[in-house]
């Protein structure tokens, strides 16, 4: 099998270099694979942590293993790893119908669909398709590796615009887009059935307009049991999952079944209301008075509840 190299480079004002501290980089190695399955699965799946069978090409594109690490400067440490191309361990993924625009290349590794969800995330992507809750969370608790004296994780063989890494200002991201993300909620969708990824547990359904919808399958039943309604129109019934934008990102889908002339309705793309729409909405626009700014100072902090009422009620 064939394996190539990547890294990652540790930077921090003092404990690395070519005798690093343990303490330092050994978070970062505990950490290492659970992150990279979940990049990976992401990038496959849509999901990082999809239910039931991981098919087996994944597990393996996530199987990196430690080499050694060496001095980058006197305030860095370089981590370097062994880990297989996806064309080597994950054939079988790409001997299907390509499953979206964005699926990873034979040649790609774990380590650049971690550094592409890092961007995504750095840059505050609403509508990225590399993150999801899930994933977001696992980026946020990298927080307690920064408090213990690391400043920068950079990955430094991964190709990109911009530098591809884990900081505070990263970490920050990750927890202000979880915490914009709309709560998953059941959904219902019509539409044609028109592609279905067996290995990999996903089906695509055009709806009407143009929009595509891809859902994984969640259910004790194969998904080889839907054959017979591809290229036919279908209600698909799941969690649905969002982005922080509110733009469906997936179905965790556990029915799909012909369509009857009841679900005509459903033929929409479903969204969520955007966490905080209500504090954009009372965001006061360029040069307009804001209609509380009377009540600063006009209520003395010591009132009681009465004297409080009656003060509101004199303003209103």
């Amino acid at each position: 099998m064939n394996v190539v190299e990547r890294s990652f480079r540790l930077e921090g004002p003092s404990g690395l270099g070519a005798k690093p501290r343990p303490e330092l980089i050994g978070p970062v190695l505990t950490r290492l694979h659970d992150t990279l399955l979940d990049a990976v699965r992401m990038g496959f799946m849509h999901s990082s942590h999809p239910r039931g069978r991981i098919p087996r090409g994944i597990k393996a594109a996530a199987d990196v293993r430690y080499i050694s690490h060496s001095q980058a400067d006197d305030n860095a440490t370089l981590l370097r790893f062994e880990v297989a191309p996806f064309g080597d361990v994950a054939a079988d993924l790409f001997m299907q119908a390509r499953l979206w625009d964005d699926m990873p290349t034979p040649d790609q590794t774990a380590f650049e669909l971690l550094g592409a969800a890092l961007d995504d995330i750095g840059t505050r992507r609403e509508e990225s398709n590399r993150f999801d809750p899930a994933l977001l969370r696992r980026i946020a608790r990298y927080k307690a590796i920064f408090r213990q004296g690391l400043s920068r994780i950079v990955l430094p063989d991964v190709a990109a615009p911009r530098p591809s890494q884990f900081d505070a200002a990263v970490v920050d991201s990750a927890h202000a887009l979880s915490s914009a993300t709309p709560l998953p909620r059941r959904v219902r969708v019509n539409g044609r059935l028109d592609l279905m990824g067996v290995s990999q547990g996903v089906i695509k359904i055009h709806v009407a307009g143009g929009a595509v919808v891809t859902a994984l399958w969640d259910s004790e039943e194969p998904i080889a049991e839907l054959r017979s309604l591809l290229n036919r129109d279908v209600v698909c019934e799941g969690m649905g999952v969002f982005r922080p934008s509110g733009a469906l990102l997936r179905i965790d889908a556990d029915a799909v079944a012909a369509a009857g002339p009841g679900d005509a309705g459903f033929a929409v793309v479903p969204r969520a209301p955007r966490v905080g729409d209500i504090k954009r909405q009372i965001l006061l626009k360029s040069g307009e008075a804001s209609a509380y700014r009377d009540l600063m100072g006009s209520i003395p902090a010591e009132e009681s509840d009465e004297d409080f009422a009656s003060a509101i009620e004199i303003m209103s």
